[in-house]
């Protein structure tokens, strides 16, 4: 088993990259929640800004909540991420299979490259963390916002980044290899196919999704009462939210086909547009699989943007009608939460963008076959690149449409469940939007699918259709 992962890293190692990049940056966003918790600690003790009861308390909270969306997000990104991965080795794992190889053993195997890569990301990821607070301790410190405190950089807690990563990419790696020991030796001979969305119906639970949704709105909508009275209504709507989008990930399979059909309609009726219509609808798990990484970084991106206009509207409001002493004191608070959602969404940013280039790369380069059968039917280079682009266009649509509802939806929650027992606010508010951000995040988002279906178009096309058409 050891060997047959070694020998995966040693053939393949760029498939990795994104559960590698994946989880430093989870590790980096755990190692801030950390470092900013002891940080704010030294403040108070020195007399800082912070020592205000409910100003030290949303930030508690929000640290635990933010660590909790770090951790959710990076095993739901992993799991997707391994998913792609094994859906290309198939005909491989399928060889294996022929050659007497059990399927449990080949699923350890998968594990040990998550644990592997897990731990990899995980000390990167807090040898960065660790430079990055230490940089935000000292420009806020400068900037008078911070008092000077000693603060020393090691904890012992320094230690849960890593062990977190390990354990959640090991994890994501068993969950996303779940399909393993159902790969036949017939798939070794090219003659597999992916599930069509009928099979998928009757072979899928689509009932566990929605069952997931239903209960967590019921507690989103929970938590959102509870924050009326206390912050720590974020302990119950962030596992509200967090299983709500679970059960949207388990059903994207049968809820993303209606939406790609809809988008799809929008390209026109030439040849390559409808084959990539048709593409993605005909295999919707693969289809799923690009979208939802799509999906999961706008979501996140809009969610913190949103969120953070709550705020900085509301607490703007507040400190424009208190006293000048009050209203310093309010502008350092919202001036250091902002800080914080702005490296939180410059992280969504990253996750997003990893998440589309990669599950883009890979789904255009496991169709080597399909492209390679298309070209012996008399589609030229051209074309090919047209129906992929299209198709990734497509999928960046759909998915960035559901993700911004969806972001808009979980940052308004989030604003009302942390803010709403302030004495200040004392209320329920509407969301506020940043348009700017929201278009800029729909035009990086196009961007990113051109850029993503370049490379693995031209490496797919490069090949001659007898070579792409025959079993390696």
């Amino acid at each position: 088993m050891i060997r047959l992962t070694l020998r995966e890293f040693r053939a393949a190692p760029a498939q990795h990259v994104a559960t590698l990049i994946v989880t430093t940056i989870g590790a980096v966003l755990a190692t801030i929640v950390i470092e900013t918790d002891r940080v704010l600690g030294s403040q108070s003790a020195v007399g800082g800004f912070t020592q205000h009861g409910f100003v030290r308390l949303l930030l508690d909270v929000l640290g635990s909540v933010f660590l909790f969306v770090a951790i959710f997000v990076s095993c739901i990104v992993i799991a997707n991420t391994f998913g792609i991965v094994m859906a290309a080795r198939t005909r491989r794992i399928a060889l294996l299979r022929l050659l007497g190889a059990e399927g449990r053993a080949l699923r350890r195997g998968v594990t040990v490259e998550g644990v592997i890569v897990g731990a990899a990301g995980g000390l990167l990821g807090t040898a960065l963390g660790v430079g990055v607070a230490s940089g935000l301790v000292s420009a806020l410190t400068a900037a008078g916002t911070f008092l000077p405190a000693p603060s020393p950089l090691w904890t012992p807690l320094l230690v849960a980044p890593t062990l977190v990563a390990i354990a959640t990419t090991a994890g994501a790696a068993w969950f996303g290899s779940r399909h393993v020991a159902a790969v036949t030796p017939l798939e070794a001979t090219g003659l597999g196919q992916e599930a069509t969305l009928t099979e998928l119906r009757r072979g899928s639970r689509p009932w566990l999704g929605y069952g997931c949704i239903a209960v967590g709105l019921l507690l989103l909508i929970a938590g959102v009462a509870i924050g009326a009275r206390t912050p720590f209504g974020l302990f119950v709507a962030a596992p509200g939210g967090a299983l709500s989008f679970l059960g949207f990930v388990l059903a994207s399979n049968t809820v993303l086909p209606p939406v790609l059909r809809l988008v799809g309609a929008l390209f026109g009726g030439s040849a390559p547009a409808a084959l990539a219509r048709a593409n993605a609808l005909r295999h919707p798990a693969r289809s799923a699989r690009s979208a939802v990484g799509l999906v999961i970084g706008v979501t996140l991106v809009t969610m913190f943007s949103v969120a953070s206009a709550c705020f900085n509207t509301e607490a703007g409001a507040v400190a424009a009608g208190a006293p000048p002493a009050q209203a310093a004191s309010d502008a350092a608070f919202v001036a250091l939460v902002l800080g914080v959602l702005g490296v939180l969404i410059g992280f969504s940013l990253a996750i997003a963008a990893v998440g589309l280039v990669n599950s883009l790369s890979l789904s255009v380069l496991q169709r080597r076959r399909e492209i390679g059968l298309l070209r012996a039917l008399g589609l030229d280079r051209r074309q090919v690149r047209v129906m992929v682009l299209v198709e990734s266009l497509q999928l960046t649509i759909a998915g960035g449409v559901v993700g911004l509802v969806l972001g808009i939806f979980y940052g308004w929650a989030a604003a009302l469940t942390a803010l709403s027992s302030d004495h200040h606010i004392g209320g329920y508010f509407p969301p506020t939007i940043p348009v700017p951000l929201v278009v800029l995040v729909v035009v990086a988002s196009a961007v990113l699918a051109v850029v993503a279906s370049l490379a693995p178009t031209r490496r797919a096309t490069a090949v001659s259709p007898v070579v792409a058409l025959a079993v390696e």
